[in-house]
């Protein structure tokens, strides 16, 4: 069971990470290419019952999740005056949060039932055998 779980876990992240790209680019997040080239996810096993799943980039590349990053001036008087009275562009695009949160309920659906099975075929498995 443990080396299923590692198993899933390892085409779980591998998939976020296709899913995270998928998402910069449809939002066109990234203009430099820094972010893409930080990007790196790696599966560990952190102990015989514990693993766990790493996603690693450049921290600045949540400030465009944030809504923050590259647009207006707001250093100024004016720039702040002007950002105050009309509607600012400034609006999050969400490549992470969004996405990120949708695959992890995805990761406990597909745990979950791996586990049910287990536990499933531990009863029925003894019960059989009589």
């Amino acid at each position: 069971m443990k080396s299923r779980i590692l198993q899933i876990l390892t085409r779980w992240t591998e998939r976020t990470e296709m899913v995270l790209e998928r998402e910069r680019k449809r939002l066109k997040v990234g203009k430099s290419g820094e972010l893409d080239r930080s990007f790196k996810t790696r599966v560990l096993t952190v102990s015989q019952d514990l693993f766990e799943s790493q996603i690693d980039f450049l921290l600045r590349g949540r400030f465009v999740d944030m809504g923050a990053g590259r647009g207006r001036k707001i250093e100024s008087q004016a720039g702040n005056r002007a950002l105050l009275e009309e509607k600012s562009g400034r609006k999050p695009k969400k490549w992470y949060s969004r996405a990120y949160y949708g695959r992890l309920n995805d990761l406990q659906g597909v745990l979950g039932y791996q586990l049910m099975e287990s536990a499933i075929q531990s009863i029925k498995g003894p019960l059989e055998s009589k």
